[in-house]
């Protein structure tokens, strides 16, 4: 089904000039850090530094 409503889509790009070429760029798409395994790691060495110390 085809949709009258436009869908916005917001991507974060970084444009850089290829060296050593005329007029030519490379596009990349800039991604989100995944800050999940950083919250785990925190959280286990907190529990471990609390049964250590107690």
């Amino acid at each position: 089904m085809i949709s009258d409503k436009a869908v916005e889509i917001k991507r974060k790009l970084k444009v850089e000039p290829i060296e050593g070429s005329y007029n030519s760029y490379a596009v990349h798409e800039k991604e989100k850090r995944d800050w999940s395994g950083n919250i785990y790691l925190t959280c286990l060495v907190a529990i471990l530094a609390i049964a250590f110390f107690t």
